[in-house]
């Protein structure tokens, strides 16, 4: 069983969109402002002390309302790609994992992604329940915490268990807390919490491995026995 859980992302052009209502809109009326006072003095137009600053406040206006405009899209576009891509919430069989966009940085001539990785295996894992405001879904049990380059943290399941690429990620560079409070990155985070308690009960379903004991088979047992009366009978004197 997996369930797969992308990151909300339409939340940061929401965002965007808010700040250019609130930078944008006092420019726009500042050269709308502009406009009608010089529609209502239109004796004065043609005399340049008059119509050339207004044609400056309406021009700068304008360019830094479309320059904000196109910061705000980038922001927004470069937050969404990169929290579509490093923020997820997965459930396997045997490990739940939370990923999270941390950062980024340049070194060497090459970006380095950061983010901030949560392994729950489900033998450590206890509950999952959403928050009074029921946006934000808060988990208990041993929760692994890793911070770090991306690359560094690669991973892949195996039977159901989460394997690093690296093999010492699995012995060391992690802390244990037993309480995380996930951040407001998905949409429905009551989804997530339902697939990890059928996760759970199939974790809890599965049998537990009996320990290997090994039985000679009958034959086995015939053939040794036979072999030892031919040797007894090779050995036997008869006097």
């Amino acid at each position: 069983m997996q369930s797969f859980f992308h990151a909300y992302t339409k939340k940061y052009f929401l965002r965007f969109r808010y700040a250019a209502a609130i930078t944008v809109t006092p420019l726009a009326e500042l050269s709308l402002m502009s406009v009608w006072t010089a529609f209502f003095n239109m004796k004065r137009i043609a005399e340049p002390d008059f119509i050339t600053p207004l044609a400056l406040v309406v021009a700068i206006s304008v360019a830094a309302g479309m320059i904000l405009c196109w910061i705000y899209y980038e922001l927004a576009s470069y937050y969404e790609k990169r929290a579509g891509r490093y923020t997820y919430f997965e459930v396997e069989k045997k490990t739940a994992v939370f990923s999270r966009y941390a950062g980024e940085y340049v070194s060497g001539g090459k970006r380095v992604v950061i983010r901030r990785l949560y392994v729950i295996p489900m033998k450590n894992y206890q509950s999952a329940y959403l928050d009074e405001k029921r946006k934000h879904l808060i988990l208990t049990g041993e929760i692994r915490c890793y911070k770090g380059d991306s690359d560094a943290l690669g991973y892949h399941f195996k039977d159901g268990e989460l394997v690093f690429n690296k093999w010492w990620n699995d012995e060391t560079n992690y802390t244990t807390v037993s309480m995380l409070k996930l951040p407001m990155d998905f949409e429905k985070p009551g989804r997530i919490a339902k697939a990890l308690h059928v996760a759970k009960e199939r974790f809890d379903a599965i049998p537990e491995k009996k320990p290997y004991v090994f039985r000679e088979a009958d034959i086995v047992k015939k053939r040794r026995e036979l072999k030892k009366i031919a040797e007894s009978m090779r050995y036997e004197r008869k006097w």
